[in-house]
């Protein structure tokens, strides 16, 4: 089984993407690995199941992947004893936790200013979204870009969720346990209503679910 890190090698070809790129991306992963490995390891799967999530649709991977893969790099601005934490968040850390998009954002602007965006973005969907306020683009983007914006940022949040509950062990869901597979897409349909054709469609084609291809991975 390849490690995680030689998948994510492996979007880096089948995507074509640059060295100059593929650079920017993994400067950021690394600072956040010394930071969290989990939220590393997060990360890297995120972006891999938001490509995968993109090809069924018939989307350009490459767009998803950037956004996925870079969506939590504002957390290596949370304070570590917040980011770490795996039970009792009470709310001053929820406060802290929910400035990552916005950390997310400020790191990757002027770099990715599309990827930027959609990871600011990929939190609104959620019972009690955020950020509520959005901050000003660098760029003057046409109606038509906004909508796609909020669209892939609406794809970003579902690959989150899943990985989020399908691989963390804290208390958010009851107690602090690994949830079963049962669980976890009993939860990702409870909370993404409008969502549920795609989610069954994607649980249908492996990318969900106990046929994942990227279920674990070990850290080199």
């Amino acid at each position: 089984m390849r490690t995680l890190e030689e998948q994510l090698e492996n979007e880096f070809l089948d995507l074509g993407i640059s060295r100059k790129d593929r650079g920017s991306i993994k400067a950021p992963l690394i600072i956040l690995r010394n930071k969290d490995i989990p939220t590393y390891e997060h990360s890297i799967r995120v972006g891999i199941i938001s490509a995968e999530i993109a090809r069924h649709m018939h989307l350009d991977p490459k767009v998803m992947f950037y956004a996925g893969v870079l969506h939590d790099i504002g957390k290596f601005l949370v304070p570590p004893e917040v980011l770490k934490k795996t039970e009792g968040f009470n709310e001053e850390d929820m406060k802290k936790i929910k400035k990552h998009p916005e950390y997310t954002y400020q790191v990757l602007r002027g770099i990715h200013e599309f990827s930027a965006e959609i990871a600011l973005r990929h939190h609104r969907y959620q019972e009690k979204g955020y950020p509520k306020k959005l901050p000003k683009s660098n760029i003057p983007f046409s109606p038509n870009t906004k909508l796609m914006i909020d669209f892939f940022a609406r794809i970003l949040s579902l690959a989150d969720f899943y990985d989020a509950i399908s691989s963390r062990v804290n208390d958010k869901f009851g107690e602090k346990r690994k949830l079963t597979p049962e669980e976890v897409k009993s939860i990702i349909l409870m909370k993404n209503p409008d969502q549920k054709y795609l989610i069954n469609d994607l649980y249908a084609d492996g990318i969900f679910g106990e046929q994942r291809k990227i279920n674990s991975y070990k850290i080199l």
